[in-house]
């Protein structure tokens, strides 16, 4: 008896266990912090839980979720006991479960279409025989009236009636045939949809009694990043510098960030935080350099060594399966496998593969990173076809041709900070150039922030809200003012962080050695104080597009230099001095002399300083002595052997520089000196 009841008390406690009861919860993104590299993601979700122990599980969560950052707390009559990860591929499941619906829908179609093709031929062979047998006539003698008027009225019906059935089969084949295109659209599309794979974070809790419990919890995604860059605009000469801060966020989750609180952080978490360890420093002769500590970013990963994984391979622009396509490893081409009738395919991963290659005779090999047990590859046909071409009457080639191309490019506004690249697939173009390579729609700004292509307004990914700016000890953080939503597609979506309006002074730039042309630039100060951050810049002067220059924080000047481009009013020529300039021999040796004049004339430009520059030669070689001459009003870098120019030229003048220097070296070598 003792025993019968420790046997039924174990099997309660076993069955207790394993029988634990899952409680599955749906979380909402509450608020992302973004790191330059990786996100810390935040949900919250409430539940009310029975008392005893359970396992919540929260579900739906991207798939590329570092286990080793998740943080979970939870209010209410409950301790937490554990916390974990796991994967769900409920997604693969359910899509297997869909297309064999679709294709056994597909069989009941395709058999209803045989049975009434079927049915159509027997009515058509009846009434072959029915026109065959149409004379009627006895065989000794004639036929009487009466039967002759029976046989035609059965004649007549049986005709209708096959007649009228034929017209309905036309009719239900009809109906069956688009059935049966629609349902292999919807095949097709269900197969080139990506398959989706979720993490689940359970945690095990113990309630002490019926409780509302609010959890919230986090982790670290690698897969976003942002970046900042700038904005920066003068209305003309004289006036002070805008400068827009933005941000250019990126995620590709799998995750909508949909209406979430945004957090711009310059933490990296992914760099390596370990302090250098100086140890004793040994020399000899022979010795080595010491070994320097490298900035290095661990990411995590997943190891799937040993494993078997399963795909299929798909062609991207029809959405049908690819069968008799090899898959193998870059490093081991000889392992792999060829997919069936069905595109798909099953492997096992040799050790320390991390790449998947998919080939096909007439279509780009693809290579996808195996981050996921179940991988789809979407093959590109590599074909391009020209057809015709002719000449214009100013000489210009022109072409039509047609085929597949990887990606067509929009560049809005000339701007190239915004693009945009459509999936690939079929077009045509005419009336392109002849060397062309991709095809780029180019459009403007309208008002309002938004982009017209051919007149036609397209989205613009910008979002335009100010930030709140916090210090902390080891980082800053830009906290944005209103909700965003950012898509899971790996594209750049831009965020307004601040506005700055700086103190700028200008002056004209000169080098003509390098360039004859004078160039505009502003002077800025006072931006170390701004927090911010290293990074491009667009710049416009008066409405213009100028070009790009680059904020660099870690500068150790105080004032910032930025070109707005050429101002074609103040003209600089540098010419040669020819009765001041010779090249000679001396027995052995070979002396050359140049004097350059360099004149500046302002024709209209502004009086503002103008800074010229030139160069000595510097020697290297004992055997090469350069000897400086004439310099008139120039102050000389004795170390780097610069000429700086200063001068204010009212509109109307001109100022003429000379300089010049000699250099004496070995007779038959080769020298440039100008």
């Amino acid at each position: 008896m003792t025993k019968i009841a420790f046997s039924l008390f174990a099997f309660f406690f076993c069955f207790t266990i394993i029988g634990q009861k899952e409680v599955a919860i749906s979380s909402d993104l509450s608020k992302v912090t973004v790191f330059f590299l990786g996100a810390q993601v935040e949900h919250q979700a409430n539940k009310s839980l029975s008392k005893g122990k359970q396992e919540v599980v929260f579900t739906k969560l991207t798939d590329f979720l570092d286990a080793n950052t998740v943080q979970v707390k939870a209010t209410g009559d409950l301790t937490i006991l554990s916390v974990r990860t796991r994967k769900n591929y409920e997604d693969i499941r359910i899509s297997n479960d869909k297309m064999n619906e679709l294709n056994a829908q597909r069989k009941v179609l395709e058999k209803k279409e045989n049975d009434l093709r079927s049915e159509f031929d027997i009515l058509t062979l009846d009434k072959d025989l029915i026109m065959r047998n149409r004379e009627l006539k006895g065989l000794n003698e004639g036929i009487k009236m009466t039967e002759l008027k029976d046989a035609f009225t059965f004649m007549h019906q049986k005709l209708t009636e096959i007649t009228v059935r034929q017209s309905a089969i036309r009719d239900e084949l009809e109906k069956v045939t688009k059935d049966l295109n629609k349902l292999e659209q919807e095949i097709v599309s269900q197969r080139s949809k990506p398959i989706i794979n979720y993490s689940e974070i359970v945690v095990e809790v113990d309630v002490e009694n019926t409780t509302e419990a609010t959890f919230t919890f986090n982790y670290i995604s690698p897969n976003a990043s942002w970046k900042p860059y700038y904005d920066m605009r003068s209305e003309g000469i004289g006036k002070p510098i805008k400068l827009e801060a933005k941000a250019l966020v990126s995620q590709n989750t799998g995750i909508e960030w949909k209406n979430v609180d945004m957090v711009l952080s310059t933490n990296d978490p992914y760099e390596n935080s370990k302090e250098p360890d100086l140890q004793p420093w040994y020399i000899n002769y022979n010795n080595y350099r010491q070994a320097t500590q490298q900035r290095t970013r661990v990411l995590p990963e997943i190891d799937y060594s040993g494993e078997k994984i399963t795909g299929e391979v798909i062609d991207a622009s029809t959405g049908e399966a690819m069968p008799f396509t090899k898959v193998s490893f870059p490093s081991n081409p000889t392992i792999g496998a060829v997919t069936d009738v069905d595109g798909k395919f099953t492997v096992t991963v040799p050790k320390n593969e991390k790449f998947l290659i998919a080939s096909f005779v007439g279509y780009a090999p693809q290579t996808v990173a195996i981050q996921s047990p179940y991988i789809k590859f979407f093959m590109k046909s590599d074909e391009l076809v020209l057809s015709s071409g002719w000449a214009n009457e100013n000489g210009t080639y022109n072409w039509d041709f047609e085929g597949r191309a990887d990606s067509i490019r929009i560049i809005t506004g000339g701007v190239p900070a915004s693009y945009t690249t459509l999936d690939a697939g079929y077009f045509k173009v005419s009336e392109t150039e002849k060397n062309l390579e991709q095809v780029q729609i180019r459009g403007s700004r309208g008002k309002d922030n938004y982009l017209f292509v051919d007149g036609e307004k397209v989205q613009q990914k910008a979002n335009y809200v100010q930030a709140e700016v916090v210090k902390k000890d080891l980082r800053v953080e830009y906290r944005i003012q209103s909700k965003m939503t950012i898509p899971t597609d790996g594209m750049d979506h831009r965020v307004q962080i601040d506005n700055f309006e700086l103190k700028a002074d200008y002056e004209y730039h000169a080098a003509p050695k390098i360039d004859p042309a004078v160039f505009l630039a502003a002077q800025v100060t006072g931006w170390e104080k701004l927090n911010l951050l290293s990074g491009e810049s667009n710049i416009y002067f008066d409405g213009t597009y100028i070009g790009k220059s680059y904020i660099d924080i870690n500068s150790t000047k105080d004032t910032l230099s930025f070109s707005f481009g050429k101002d074609s009013k103040i003209n600089i020529e540098r010419t040669k001095v020819k009765d001041k300039s010779s090249n000679k021999v001396f027995g052995s040796r070979q002396k050359y002399d140049a004097t350059w004049e360099i004149k500046i004339r302002n024709n209209g430009g502004a009086s503002i300083p103008i800074i010229v520059k030139d160069q000595f030669p510097i020697s290297t070689n004992n055997d090469i002595k350069v000897k400086r001459n004439e310099l008139i009003n120039g102050e000389l870098n004795e170390e780097t052997g610069i000429i700086t120019w200063k001068l204010t030229l009212p509109v109307g003048n001109s100022q003429i520089y000379q300089f010049g220097y000699s250099v004496d070296y070995e007779k038959g070598r080769v020298l440039y000196l100008d």
